[in-house]
């Protein structure tokens, strides 16, 4: 599985229509992606779920390139809790996801995946805390292939499209593939408490996608390996007056968060930084990797603006991508919505389960 970026820059429609076809015949597609990769978390890494120390749903969707015929479309819900530790050291988080993925007419799959992340406390003396979840993943996923409305090679001359019919195998048959894989996650995660009593956390993480598939540059459902890596520093700011709501539980702090991925071949690298001052988040990103080329074809691909509003339980998040490939305008961007809700407290220490939220608080974005 490719990431979905950079095809389209060295393709025509037709050929990406056929290339998509060839592919789909060994159960071949492209791994989705998404620009708000760290609200759609379990789908990047395991070891985040329960890492909200909340139960929450999750329901993600993005449209890639609307303004081209063989466009993306991407739709993922997904739950997590967290089972905080009664006695001893660990922790459980555990959910589970769905995703339905629409590559133009030719190729569409639905997942289904479990996820167990156990956390073991490094070390804790009072707000300073370090744990290292470790997780795995079982997916199943269902690929179908239809050739309706695609060219293959022998239609074409140099005349261009000359033949109405094809004589291509691949033509004439749908193909449905259902085939299992494993993944594996680990986080480590900090917080700490700055002079100003500001808990302050950092996080680094590492997965590791489709365990035992081929790391051949053809094979394009290769693992797909990941690192990603956040800061999140407190902001001192206070704008309301007094008596208007709890100042300790607003999130005022921005965050500076990096991905970065490699399967097969592609490369990708997200990078960006999130403003919040609650219940509003404004955040600016950049997808790609500016100095690089392969096959002669740059690397650059999106600049993200996205804003959010985030409430005690409910989170609703919308981003678009600004193409910066030489699909440049002509791609229609990417539009991507998020929404999560939470069973308890998301955004704040006000809930129920407030010692868990303070716990698991670090990995907030």
């Amino acid at each position: 599985m490719a990431i979905h970026n950079h095809v389209m820059n060295r393709l025509t429609l037709p050929v990406l229509l056929m290339a998509v076809g060839s592919l789909s015949v060994t159960g071949f597609a492209q791994d989705p992606q998404f620009s708000q990769f760290y609200a759609n978390p379990i789908y990047h890494n395991p070891a985040f779920a329960g890492g909200a120390g909340a139960s929450r749903l999750i329901l993600n969707y993005r449209n890639q390139w609307p303004a081209l015929g063989a466009n993306y479309q991407t739709v993922a819900a997904s739950f997590d809790t967290y089972v905080a530790p009664d006695r001893g050291r660990i922790g459980i988080g555990w959910g589970g996801q769905a995703i339905h993925d629409r590559q133009g007419s030719a190729w569409q799959s639905s997942s289904l995946s479990g996820q167990l992340a156990p956390d073991v406390t490094l070390f804790e003396d009072g707000t300073d805390v370090m744990r290292l979840i470790g997780a795995v993943q079982a997916t199943v996923t269902s690929g179908l292939y239809n050739p309706d409305g695609l060219s293959f090679v022998d239609q074409f001359s140099s005349g261009g499209l000359t033949n109405p019919v094809s004589i291509d195998p691949l033509s004439v048959a749908g193909v449905r593939q259902t085939f299992f894989g494993f993944s594996s996650g680990v986080v480590l995660e900090h917080q700490f408490q700055d002079r100003n009593g500001n808990l302050q956390s950092y996080w680094l993480g590492g997965t590791l996608h489709h365990i035992g598939r081929s790391l051949s540059r053809y094979d394009v459902l290769g693992q797909r390996f990941g690192l990603q890596a956040g800061l999140r520093i407190p902001l001192n700011w206070k704008i309301r007056p007094r008596g208007l709501g709890n100042e300790e539980s607003i999130d005022r702090s921005v965050g500076f968060t990096a991905q970065y991925r490699q399967q097969g071949m592609d490369r990708q690298l997200d990078a960006g930084v999130n403003l919040t001052y609650s219940p509003v988040m404004f955040g600016v990103w950049y997808r790609g990797i500016p100095m690089r080329k392969y096959q002669q074809t740059s690397q650059r691909d999106a600049v993200v603006l996205l804003t959010a509003l985030q409430l005690n339980t409910f989170m609703i998040q919308y981003s678009y991508d600004i193409t910066v490939s030489t699909l440049s305008w002509a791609s229609g961007g990417a539009h991507e919505i998020s929404i999560w809700y939470g069973f308890d407290s998301l955004f704040d220490f006000s809930g129920r389960r407030a010692n868990a939220r303070r716990a698991r608080k670090c990995q907030q974005f």
